[in-house]
């Protein structure tokens, strides 16, 4: 690390340390000698779950107490980053993928884990490449999931109305009318409130099967960029989708939304598969699946986004890494990852698992044609990314007050300011 580094790192944590004297809500458990382990997550809709991952964890190593913090995600950046300025993280940290864990990497914030984690070897690359460094290909985190994005849909509804998986983009707009005309809103999703990232999920779902699964990589060459017609494309057959969302869907949330599928009041949700655990959780009683977003040929291979939802990571500044380490050991291991798929319910980062929940099988089936999900596996890295303009700027273009090129070009002409093809 550079002095200047060191010098800009150690006034960060002057202005950091008197902010948390102020607000005094940074302070945590300070890493004790009898080997308490803090880890700080966002995931707040899992925390019995992971209360319970780590009970099992604890009965197996009476040494050791992991104490698990949940902020709200929306809240969670700001704190972490907040605190490790000020040298008062925690010793285990939930980690953002790709750009978003970059800050902390550039900063000196995290240990490099290849050679302390030992099973980070039997992860693949799908897993591992949210939690490498871009400069040094290093590994800064434990990953924990490869989520996929799919239609999850409402098997009782579909049942009612006579209505089976579609097997083309023509059979899924005749369902949504069918819907539509007997009252039930299609399709739940909204971008009120900060929630149009649940929009660009949405085209996080439609798009693979419109522009193809080798569009990633002529992206990442430079042979290809947003203003290429086959993306054009994916944003059009999202805008298409308007007339089956709710109305009003630009003042409607992504919490609102999910309470209309788990209510029964919508048929289907565009969504990741994090949201399995979650759906199950808050209705025990809803039957319903997944499938991949239909392409316009009954016999075409069908495509699924996937990507690295995040790691946990070894606080550099941390005072109880041997612990935390043991800790970080279990969570790479095959029993961790059996362990949340069983509890989660969404896929693991390890792919050596016995799936026993029918919706995860669909799943892990669908993750066997993935392409990475675009915007944030491959432009999320730096200011301004794809995914700010594409959420700033979708729900005008749902609406019909731009063109689905206006805001293609717009997201192009971001990334170029920094963006530069691998050669």
């Amino acid at each position: 690390m550079s002095m200047l580094s060191i010098h800009r790192r150690a006034a960060l944590g002057l202005i950091g340390g008197l902010a948390a004297a102020g607000a005094g809500i940074f302070t945590t458990l300070p890493a004790k000698a009898d080997s308490t382990v803090t880890l700080w997550s966002w995931r707040t809709e899992d925390e019995a779950a992971m209360r319970r991952i780590f009970d099992a964890f604890e009965a197996k190593n009476p040494g050791i107490t992991v104490n698990i913090q949940f902020t709200p995600d929306a809240d969670y950046q700001n704190r972490l980053s907040t605190a490790l300025r000020g040298g008062r993280g925690p010793d285990i940290a939930q980690l953002k993928a790709y750009g978003e864990l970059q800050p902390f990497v550039d900063a000196g914030y995290l240990d490099v884990l290849d050679d302390s984690v030992p099973d980070l070897k039997n992860m693949p690359d799908a897993a591992l490449g949210g939690a490498r460094g871009r400069a040094d290909g290093k590994l800064y985190g434990v990953p924990y999931s490869v989520p996929m994005m799919g239609v999850f849909y409402n098997q009782d509804i579909f049942a009612a109305q006579g209505i089976e998986i579609p097997k083309t983009y023509k059979d899924f707009a005749a369902a949504c009318e069918k819907l539509k005309a007997a009252g039930i809103t299609p399709i739940a999703t909204g971008g009120a409130n900060g929630s149009a990232w649940e929009l660009e999920i949405g085209v996080g779902v439609v798009g693979p099967t419109v522009y193809g699964p080798g569009f990633y990589d002529e992206m990442m060459a430079g042979k290809a960029t947003f203003e290429d017609p086959r993306y054009v494309a994916a944003l059009k057959r999202f805008a298409e989708l308007k007339p089956y969302f709710p109305d009003g869907f630009a003042g409607i949330d992504y919490t609102t939304a999910t309470q209309q599928f788990i209510g029964g009041k919508a048929a289907m949700f565009l969504g990741g598969s994090f949201e399995n655990g979650s759906f199950k959780a808050q209705n025990p009683k809803l039957k319903f699946s997944i499938f991949p977003f239909p392409a316009d040929d009954a016999g075409a291979k069908l495509y699924t986004s996937a990507f690295s939802d995040g790691s946990y990571g070894l606080v550099s500044e941390s005072a109880n890494k041997e612990a935390a380490l043991k800790v970080l050991d279990f969570m790479a291991s095959a029993e961790f990852a059996q362990m949340f798929a069983d509890e989660l319910g969404w896929p693991p980062a390890r792919t050596d698992v016995t799936v026993k929940d029918p919706v995860l099988a669909e799943m892990m089936a669908m993750s066997k044609n993935s392409t990475p999900y675009l915007t944030l596996v491959g432009f999320r890295w730096q200011s301004p990314t794809a995914s700010s303009v594409l959420q700033s700027e979708i729900i005008d273009m749902v609406e019909g007050n731009i063109t689905p090129e206006k805001l293609a070009a717009d997201m192009q002409a971001a990334v170029a300011t920094w963006f530069k093809p691998k050669q």
